[in-house]
């Protein structure tokens, strides 16, 4: 045991909900950290509630992994856990190149997730599992006859709700349909947004959940959880997930978006990484940095920790430094 042991933790994207979230959850995480937040953006908030701090190019300048390599060494990095997509698709192409032990889903599992047509093509393999119909390339008239209305047109590749629409009549479609390219996706409307889920699970990489929980949850308008109730259990919903848990043998966080509609759990996307609602999932005892450690570092001396029932309600949507 390594009760008393410091790890040196770098945690990327720190300006960003993800990443300062990580920070927080690892703060209270009982385990004696040492926090090297880098992010693109010198001022940021994260910079302010990590132990040290770096400016980190784009993962796409050629000078990355040198960078990396150089800060790795710099702070004696025992861990980096990636705050934002862009880093973790970054890490999954270049696993070759980077210096210490990264939080990183398998590879299968993290190329899957770039591309939601690609996950919807995978569950559609599953025939005990409801995927959400979607097609590419209607026009409105098709989209009505296949989905009805209201339908959803979104990004094939995006995060975040970027670029996604309700459309509820020809005058919503004719409004946005300059944005549409042969990557827009076109999906039935599911449920509405009091029946909306996020099933967070830590998975072992053989087949194995370690530990989960189930939140119902609302979004922001930028896309990342406001307001989150702890769900006990849910049978359809913990099948679906066993099933792909099994079939996919995650390792580390890895989060399972769901909507129902007449009773029924429809799932919406597979996201192999730590999501926005890392620090409210904390506050539950769901602590997944925690876990990261514990697995990568402390060879999987997991300690679950007891879980709590309530709400999360973000009020504030900005964090203010004042100096």
């Amino acid at each position: 045991m390594h009760n008393n042991k410091q790890y040196n933790i770098l945690v990327t994207g720190v300006g960003a909900i993800i990443g300062y979230g990580i920070i927080e959850s690892l703060r209270i995480s009982g385990i004696s950290c040492n926090i090297i937040g880098t992010d693109i953006y010198q001022e940021n908030y994260g910079r302010y509630i990590c132990d040290h701090f770096e400016v980190a190019p784009y993962t796409n300048d050629v000078q990355y992994y040198g960078w990396l390599n150089h800060v790795c060494h710099k702070y004696k990095i025992d861990l980096i856990i990636p705050g934002i997509e862009q880093d973790l698709f970054s890490f999954n192409e270049n696993r070759h190149s980077l210096p210490v032990a990264t939080v990183l889903n398998r590879y299968q599992i993290v190329d899957l997730a770039k591309d939601k047509f690609d996950t919807w093509m995978y569950l559609k393999k599953h025939e005990n599992i409801n995927a959400i119909p979607t097609y590419k390339n209607l026009d409105y008239e098709s989209a009505v006859r296949e989905l009805g209305l209201p339908f959803i047109i979104k990004p094939s590749r995006s995060y975040a709700s970027k670029g996604f629409y309700v459309i509820k009549n020809s005058n919503d479609f004719a409004g946005m349909s300059t944005e549409l390219s042969e990557n827009s996706l076109f999906q039935s409307y599911i449920g509405n947004i009091d029946e909306e889920y996020t099933f967070s699970i830590f998975g072992n990489g053989e087949g194995a959940i370690i530990d989960q929980l189930i939140l119902r949850r609302y979004l922001s308008k930028e896309g990342a959880t406001q307001k989150a109730f702890v769900v006990s259990h849910d049978a359809e919903m913990q099948e679906y997930v066993e099933t792909l848990v099994n079939d996919l043998k995650p390792i580390g966080p890895t989060n399972f978006q769901f909507r129902k509609q007449s009773g029924k759990a429809y799932l919406l996307e597979i996201n192999p990484r730590i999501s926005s609602a890392c620090s409210v999932r904390s506050k539950f005892g769901y602590n997944e940095p925690k876990y990261c450690i514990e697995h990568y570092l402390k060879n999987g001396e997991y300690m679950p920790q007891l879980k709590k029932k309530g709400k999360a309600i973000r009020f504030i949507s900005d964090k203010i430094i004042y100096e």
